[in-house]
């Protein structure tokens, strides 16, 4: 699998690939293998979802079915960090 690689600083993109970036990383943490770079992964993730959840809350959040997904990534991260933890 390739590393997936987030630029924190591109605000050129159109809104759509936001939450595009989330998922990658959402993904990327889920279906890593290597426990080395688990927590990694997920850690990337979550700031990428938080950074998400940030901009949906500001005007105009017209996206409503994203912030279910949001919740339930965050859940499913913090399962997965949980199990990586107790081995």
């Amino acid at each position: 699998m390739r590393p997936v690689h987030w630029d924190h600083t591109d605000h050129t993109r159109p809104e759509g690939y936001v939450r595009q970036d989330w998922e990658k990383l959402y993904r990327a943490a889920i279906l890593e293998s290597d426990r080395s770079r688990l927590l990694q992964r997920i850690e990337d993730a979550e700031a990428a979802i938080r950074k998400r959840s940030r901009s949906l809350s500001k005007p105009p959040g017209n996206n409503e079915k994203e912030p279910g997904a949001i919740t339930r990534a965050l859940h499913i991260l913090s399962l997965l960090r949980g199990a990586g933890q107790e081995h």
